[in-house]
């Protein structure tokens, strides 16, 4: 149908698919299907429970569709069974019917049932000729396949649809996110700031006035802010790592991350790093991958109580990943532990007051780990420092 006279009869009121416009797609199918079957209209209809409409109509005016909807209707053909009726006029089902008769007169119809993946008939291919026929075998299975592909564009379309909906969902969330972290950040931190300025002036021009009892409510108290403090800094570092990008990809030379990751931490005097030489590189997000050794060499110099301490980063690759490994001599990890230590909030250690012991660093390396399409595991025993194993998909 040419889209001129296509736009008109939409114009009056076509019973096209509510919400949709016609396709493209699925105009060429039913030209095929016109094609195949040497018959000149075509169309596919879409059913409800009470309604009817046409997604694609091919070769029909408006009167003849108006007249050919209660044929449709009237057809009850097995899911996914052709249905062919090749002589309408001499069929009785279908004696004075409204198609019957006049310039427009149907006199060939055949159709296949839309069967869903549900298990539901949600339409019908349907051909259909002023003069009798009849269809061979290629044809018949032809006509089958086409209202395979239908139904199949047709899900698929809903499926792209639902997703793009819930993709726009989760950057509305993603955004208010990052917003409240934000806000929560600078109105929270401020104030425990300054009852953590407020607890420290108390103790150096205050103590004397104070008894034992008094001032270790002091400290109570400060400890408090320094906690409060540590986990808002914590709750945002995650936030972000959340929100974080792992786009773009680049080339990146493994001993010059390692170099400038190392250069950024500060390394106690008895500390022993052997990092891979030479020119392993490697293609991923420098930013996460930076991230990931930042907290995992963090977390094995802060725990590590041993003389020297010793940490060993190495790295392979094989056809399909990339494989880095983390071991230290420290204290080790329980096999009760091994799965806790990834786990936000989680921690083992609550002496030490910063973001790293409120249990957030471990889990900002597994999240950003598992963005990259990977995964981390651990192997340790206690006395027997730990490994970090991390795999990364090329």
């Amino acid at each position: 149908m040419p889209v001129s006279e296509r736009d008109t009869l939409i114009g009056k009121n076509m019973p096209y698919v509510p919400g949709t416009l016609p396709d493209a797609d699925f105009d060429d199918i039913i030209q095929i299907a016109s094609q195949i079957c040497n018959t000149p209209a075509s169309l596919i209809s879409i059913v409800d429970t009470d309604k009817q409409w046409f997604k694609a109509v091919n070769g029909l005016g408006a009167s003849a569709i108006r007249e050919y909807l209660p044929l449709s209707q009237s057809v009850a053909g097995k899911p996914g069974e052709l249905f062919i009726v090749p002589d309408l006029t001499k069929d009785k089902r279908f004696q004075g019917h409204p198609c019957l008769g006049g310039d427009s007169s149907v006199v060939f119809y055949a159709e296949v049932p839309l069967l869903a993946s549900a298990g539901h008939v949600s339409g019908a291919l349907c051909i259909i000729d002023k003069v009798a026929r009849k269809l061979d075998e290629h044809q018949a299975h032809a006509l089958q396949a086409l209202a395979i592909l239908i139904v199949s564009r047709m899900e698929f379309r809903d499926i792209t649809t639902q997703y793009k909906k819930r993709q726009a969902e989760l950057r509305m969330a993603s955004d208010d996110l990052g917003k409240i972290a934000r806000i929560a950040s600078h109105d929270l931190k401020s104030p425990l700031n300054n009852i953590i300025s407020l607890t420290h002036l108390l103790k150096e021009d205050y103590a004397p006035k104070f008894d034992d009892d008094g001032r270790e409510y002091i400290d109570y108290l400060n400890d408090a802010a320094y906690y409060l403090s540590d986990l808002v800094s914590g709750i945002l570092s995650y936030t972000r790592t959340s929100l974080q990008a792992v786009e773009p990809k680049e080339n990146i030379s493994i001993p010059r991350l390692a170099e400038e990751v190392i250069g950024q931490l500060n390394l106690p005097s008895n500390i022993i790093i052997n990092y891979p030489k030479g020119d392993a590189e490697i293609y991923t997000s420098r930013t996460a991958l930076k991230q990931i050794f930042l907290h995992l060499l963090h977390n094995a110099i802060r725990y590590n109580v041993s003389d020297p301490i010793k940490v060993a980063m190495t790295f392979h690759e094989d056809d399909s990943a990339y494989v880095f490994e983390v071991k230290d001599n420290g204290p080790g990890i329980a096999e009760e532990d091994k799965e806790k230590i990834f786990e936000l909030f989680e921690k083992l250690n609550g002496k030490i007051k910063d973001g790293e012991s409120m249990g957030i660093g471990l889990a900002i390396v597994k999240r950003l780990v598992e963005k990259l399409g990977g995964s981390i595991a651990v192997n340790s025993a206690p006395s027997e420092g730990s490994s970090f194993l991390i795999n990364i998909p090329k």
